[in-house]
């Protein structure tokens, strides 16, 4: 059983429990939500690739005191790496007792059994494409050296030299909720290849590894129509027609700030700036740069100039928080603008996908 030779490799710490930690790190700026007390639970849409961070099992109650119950702490753990921008998960496995016949030491038949597989609450993180991933790696990396204060202020945890941190253990593991194939499948992600089939200025054909999310268009409706570029993309799920309106954003957004130093912008160093565009299952982004880091610091500069920004009110003249934006003037004074856009409020740095 896959699962329970990949949980076997987990150290155990005890925390009022039986714990075996393992852990992951927080990477570029993410919207990871981390709501105390909520269940995150794993499933087939995570990972592929991810980072084992702990297993945990209940003490016998014979032995059990005051502490947290193995969930308790592994929802605990999921909340302390989600604030740090984790996103993290919860997988429960249950016992599995096989049974089988022996001959005792006088050679009388027996039937003994054994676990096959304990029970066990584990905590996963992180989505990953594969286990190379340079985002993967240095996230492992922080999570070896992790201490969350679920076992620092509520578990006992002796240092040895194999051992140097609580979750030094933690290694890289594919899904445990998907198969071989299933893996093989998401990372050719063919539909990705299919929505973005020809299209000019296609993050596909990004030649870095990252690139900065700075516009998203999300679409909202459920109709489907004959010319929709999304129409049968997917056999089993109809997708909305409001997704080519959202795609028209985002490309006719692309071409502009490719071509932004004839519109003026950004204002007072119009300069043309490289974009590019993805079409995804239910929204379409904007990215700008190429980068092969994550420490490029032109990351930074793009983030500075498309992020939000504190700013007057014109009413009130109160400073507020407002979103960045890309207006093209019409033809004179006093006409309507040809075209608007507002950025997203905080740009955030993704992998640059690669279809197959």
């Amino acid at each position: 059983m896959r699962t329970m030779q990949l949980l076997k490799q987990c150290l155990i710490i005890t925390i009022a429990i039986t714990v075996c930690a393992t852990s992951f790190l927080p990477v570029a700026e993410a919207r990871i939500e981390a709501v105390k007390g909520k269940k995150y639970k794993l499933t087939k849409r995570h990972g592929p690739w991810m980072i084992m961070v702990a297993g945990l099992s209940d003490i016998p109650e014979s032995r059990r005191s005051k502490g947290l119950s193995a969930q308790e702490a592994a929802d605990e753990m999921v909340y302390e790496l989600r604030k740090r921008g984790i996103p993290a998960y919860t997988f429960s496995q249950e016992s599995v007792i096989q049974r089988f016949n022996t001959l005792d030491r006088l050679g009388r038949e027996e039937r003994r059994s054994y676990a096959a597989q304990r029970a066990m609450i584990s905590v996963i993180a992180g989505n990953y494409p594969d286990s190379e991933d340079e985002v993967a790696q240095k996230t492992l990396q922080f999570i070896k050296h992790f201490k969350p204060e679920v076992i620092t202020e509520n578990g006992v945890y002796k240092q040895t030299p194999g051992q140097p941190g609580p979750l030094s253990g933690a290694f890289l593991t594919i899904n445990p909720l998907l198969s071989p194939q299933e893996v093989a499948k998401r990372k050719q992600d063919p539909l990705i290849a299919k929505l973005n089939s020809g299209v000019e200025y296609s993050l596909l054909n990004n030649k870095g590894k990252f690139s900065l999310v700075v516009a998203s268009f999300y679409g909202n409706s459920v109709t489907e129509t004959a010319t929709s570029r999304f129409a049968n993309a997917s056999e089993s799920e109809t997708v909305s027609n409001s997704l080519d309106k959202a795609a028209q954003n985002a490309w006719l957004l692309t071409k502009a700030l490719r071509e932004a130093k004839k519109h003026g912008f950004p204002a007072g160093n119009a300069t043309d700036i490289d974009a590019y565009v993805l079409h995804e299952k239910y929204r379409s982004i904007v990215t700008v740069g190429s980068f092969d880091s994550p420490q490029d610091p032109r990351i930074e500069a793009y983030a500075k100039l498309f992020g939000s920004k504190m700013r007057p009110h014109p009413e009130t003249g109160v400073e507020a928080m407002t979103s960045e934006y890309f207006i093209i003037p019409g033809a004179s004074a006093g006409d309507p603008p040809l075209a608007s856009w507002v950025f997203d409020p905080k740009p955030n740095l993704m992998q640059v996908p690669r279809a197959k």
